[in-house]
């Protein structure tokens, strides 16, 4: 394990105590690495710090090859969906704190560091058809009811963490769909528009198999096995 050192020591910035944090990053780069490793960081830390802004700043002030991703900042792209201490958490809203062990998200190809390849895999689900075919008919205006369960399911930000909390998952080596796929066919099988068997697609990307699991996590709090595997598994 690599080390750059701190302590405990604490700062005031712009009026706020700051205490400074060791974290540790899973490190991997596939070009030249044979494993991974974990290097510690230092880095200051508020009640308000965020890992994101740890990973920041280390970047910024340590190491310029920390590789991550981020989009908004504020809990609405998905993209900076990291492990944290063994669990799927988003970096822009997790409070920073000492001792963390940050890696990338499991059960997905890695390009480097935290960064996991997810042009890869939504490259696979192009032939899913995880969207509402047009209609030329509907000329008419329309009025939509839309279920409670539908408007629930539509809180997920494309994350993939549920995929890094499913035993079966495996992006490389498994057909199995997978539990962000069966989010998505839920969300389409609700919704009004749709004229296509959704259930009969997840029979078909093994959705049976989670019928008695339930261990897939999903971040922004929704429930996966009661509202998308419950709804396309129902008789």
């Amino acid at each position: 394990m690599t080390k750059h050192k701190g302590s405990n020591t604490k700062i005031h910035h712009h009026g706020e105590v700051m205490m400074r944090i060791t974290i540790s990053i899973r490190r991997y780069n596939p070009a030249t690495d044979v494993e991974p490793k974990w290097v510690d960081y230092a880095a200051p830390a508020g009640e308000r710090t965020s890992v994101m802004e740890a990973l920041m700043h280390i970047y910024e002030n340590h190491d310029p090859t920390l590789a991550f991703r981020f989009g908004c900042r504020f809990n609405k792209c998905g993209l900076c969906a990291v492990e944290v201490n063994g669990r799927p958490r988003m970096a822009c809203f997790t409070e920073a704190k000492d001792k963390m062990k940050i890696a990338p998200l499991a059960r997905m190809p890695v390009i480097r560091d935290l960064v996991v390849d997810r042009v890869a895999f939504f490259n696979a689900l192009r032939e899913l058809q995880l969207y509402i075919p047009e209609q030329k008919d509907l000329l008419e205006p329309q009025v939509i009811c839309e279920p409670e369960t539908h408007k629930k399911l539509l809180h997920c930000v494309e994350c993939l963490a549920c995929n890094s909390t499913c035993p079966n998952y495996n992006f490389e080596k498994n057909p199995f769909a997978g539990p962000y796929v069966f989010v998505k066919l839920a969300q389409l099988h609700l919704h009004p528009l749709n004229v296509i068997d959704r259930r009969e697609q997840a029979r078909d990307l093994g959705v049976s198999g989670c019928a008695k699991c339930g261990k897939c996590y999903c971040i922004h709090g929704i429930n996966i096995h009661r509202d998308a595997i419950g709804a396309l598994a129902a008789e």
